[in-house]
């Protein structure tokens, strides 16, 4: 049989079934659809972070996060009173990626957010908010530094960044790595609430793999000797010094047991471990290229083949469907099947805003409708159009 009458019998094969057959299809098309949409249907999935257990630390693997109480917006005086800022943590990658999970975020419900450390590949990556347009990467709002080749794989590495008015120093295993005279970490903190966290992306979708063994937030900038002698501090004593230091907040997660990291500079300061795995912000119909790590790669336009792909069959046998059942005009049965399309997108993706493990996309729901289209458009010029030559 040549490719031709193929064709020409598969239009008349579908253009003869019956209203049945076209609503079985559907009704299968529909179900595989929510089931690839909300899989695995885990609503409550376990907040992966266990503790060391034979040294301090904890271990993030898969979707996991450690969330920072209020205790900090509940003081009267400003935490970063020069925008000045030192950070220590000590860190333990287990996984190397192409894509920039987040290791630890200050977070004041604006993005992009104050200043974030995430890695990428083997690369430290420190991006901050900054109302200077002079500093911002091009087409940015925000600033980025980090050296190298810092987080490699199954490699403990404790990292010091300072940062002030003087611009920002970092420090790998207590000796300077580089400096970025015109990066000022804080330069668009204004003294408003702000929240820690720590494994994770704030909407849940940027997950790190590996140990953290140590975290120690000062609100002035150490000297380089200061830094290489809190470092000899933590690597001999497990913890540095902090009176006179203007140590803000100290995690030694020395706890090994239970859901609580406690702060031994402020014992009201605590971080918390979920049992369950939630995200600290929602988010609803999220626009990816508004991400500050979004990228326009093979792994983006993948996903918008797949779900322009996946809902042309819809389109295609609702489109029949309607057309044998409906004794409205062609078109009008055309645009009650694009509504239902984008109803059917809309569901599943309102569905996942409360699925922590997957991602509620306008761009997956664009893709979606502009597949239903594009399978209306096939069923109208092979079965109907083979109809109306036959008829002819």
């Amino acid at each position: 049989m040549s490719f031709r009458m193929f064709i020409k019998f598969s239009r008349r094969w579908l253009q003869d079934r019956s209203t049945a057959f076209y609503g079985v299809i559907l009704l299968a098309i529909c179900a595989g659809m929510l089931i690839t949409g909300l899989w695995p249907f885990n609503f409550r999935p376990v907040n992966n972070v266990t503790w060391l257990g034979d040294r301090n630390g904890v271990n993030f693997y898969g979707y996991a996060t450690i969330i920072g109480s209020d205790a900090w917006n509940k003081e009267q005086k400003s935490l970063f009173p020069d925008k000045a800022i030192s950070l220590e943590i000590w860190l333990h990658p287990l996984k190397e990626t192409g894509s920039l999970p987040h290791i630890l975020t200050l977070y004041d419900e604006k993005t992009p957010y104050i200043f974030f450390l995430g890695q990428w590949k083997s690369h430290l990556i420190i991006r901050n908010r900054t109302d200077d347009p002079a500093s911002r990467r091009p087409g940015k709002p925000y600033q980025e530094m980090g050296p190298s080749n810092t987080l490699q794989k199954d490699r403990d590495a404790f990292i010091t960044i300072t940062s002030g008015k003087e611009g920002s120093v970092i420090y790998i295993n207590g000796k300077l790595a580089r400096s970025y005279p015109r990066n000022q970490l804080l330069s668009a903190y204004n003294e408003e609430n702000v929240s820690l966290v720590l494994g994770n992306l704030t909407t849940g979708e940027s997950y790190w793999t590996g140990y953290m063994s140590g975290l120690a937030i000062y609100n002035r900038v150490l000297t380089a000797k200061q830094v290489f002698s809190s470092y000899q501090e933590w690597v001999q004593k497990g913890a540095p010094s902090v009176e006179g230091n203007s140590c803000i907040a100290l995690y030694l997660f020395d706890e090994r047991k239970g859901t609580i990291v406690h702060d031994h500079v402020n014992s009201d300061n605590q971080l918390v471990i979920p049992e369950i795995f939630k995200p600290v912000k929602l988010t609803v119909l999220n626009i990816p290229w508004r991400h500050d790590d979004f990228q326009w790669n093979r792994s983006f336009f993948m996903d918008v083949a797949i779900n322009v792909v996946g809902f042309i069959p819809f389109g295609f046998f609702c489109a029949g469907l309607l057309v044998k059942i409906c004794r409205f005009k062609i078109s009008a049965n055309y645009m009650i099947t694009v509504l239902l399309g984008f109803g059917l997108s809309l569901a599943i993706e309102l569905m996942q805003v409360y699925l922590p493990t997957r991602d509620s996309s306008l761009t997956d729901m664009i893709c979606n409708v502009l597949g239903t289209i594009m399978g209306l458009i096939l069923y109208q010029t092979t079965v109907l159009s083979y109809s109306e030559t036959v008829h002819e």
